[in-house]
């Protein structure tokens, strides 16, 4: 057991890109702390759980996916717990490192996970990076709003900490993309990819 799973480590780089995801998300929720600018604080806070999710999408597949799939692992029970290490990773990280409240950066992570999880199920872990980066990204750049409804969504990472929107559209994130990347794994490139066509000999 310990063979195969020091193994589906490596096969992944997890060490190293766990590494430079705890240093990323320390750097980025430590320079966000302004104590008199508490918005400004959550905000960095949220851009560090993007960027450590992002750095850590990458290992939700590997190079050699349609070998795995022959394995005969339990895959869905290795793929939720790899989601949910990289989740515990990254909300340890950013509550140490972050004044912001815990519970906008316990939600932020959950939802951001699950945006991690399906972009890496839809279109592959060499992209996984896109959506929890854009989604973080996106609350940086636009305020909390509270209305009309569809803004308070549309802002729930930055959201108060009991906001009952912002708490069910992270849970909706989290458990879709988490169901969604335990059933069916990262979605493999190269087998999108068009086997070359030979022309025939003249």
């Amino acid at each position: 057991m310990m063979r195969l799973l020091t193994l589906y480590l490596r096969a992944r780089q997890v060490p190293l890109a766990s590494g430079v995801a705890a240093a990323g998300v320390a750097g980025v929720a430590l320079f966000g702390n302004t104590p008199e600018r508490p918005l400004q604080t959550h905000i960095f806070a949220v851009l560090a759980l993007g960027l450590g999710l992002g750095v850590l999408g990458n290992g939700l597949g590997g190079a050699a996916a349609a070998l795995e799939r022959t394995a005969a692992i339990r895959w869905a029970r290795w793929r939720t717990v790899h989601v949910v290490a990289v989740a515990v990773e990254v909300f340890v990280v950013a509550a140490a490192a972050s004044d912001a409240s815990m519970g906008v950066v316990l939600r932020a992570t959950a939802g951001l996970a699950g945006l991690t999880a399906l972009a890496a199920t839809v279109l592959g872990h060499e992209l996984a990076w896109t959506l929890p980066t854009a989604g973080a990204g996106a609350a940086a750049v636009v305020p909390p709003l509270t209305e009309p409804e569809i803004l308070r969504l549309l802002t729930w990472p930055l959201q108060p900490p009991d906001s009952t929107a912002a708490i069910v559209v992270a849970t909706a994130l989290a458990v879709g993309g988490l169901v969604a990347y335990a059933a069916r794994g990262s979605r493999s490139a190269s087998a999108e990819r068009p086997a070359p066509s030979r022309s025939p000999r003249p």
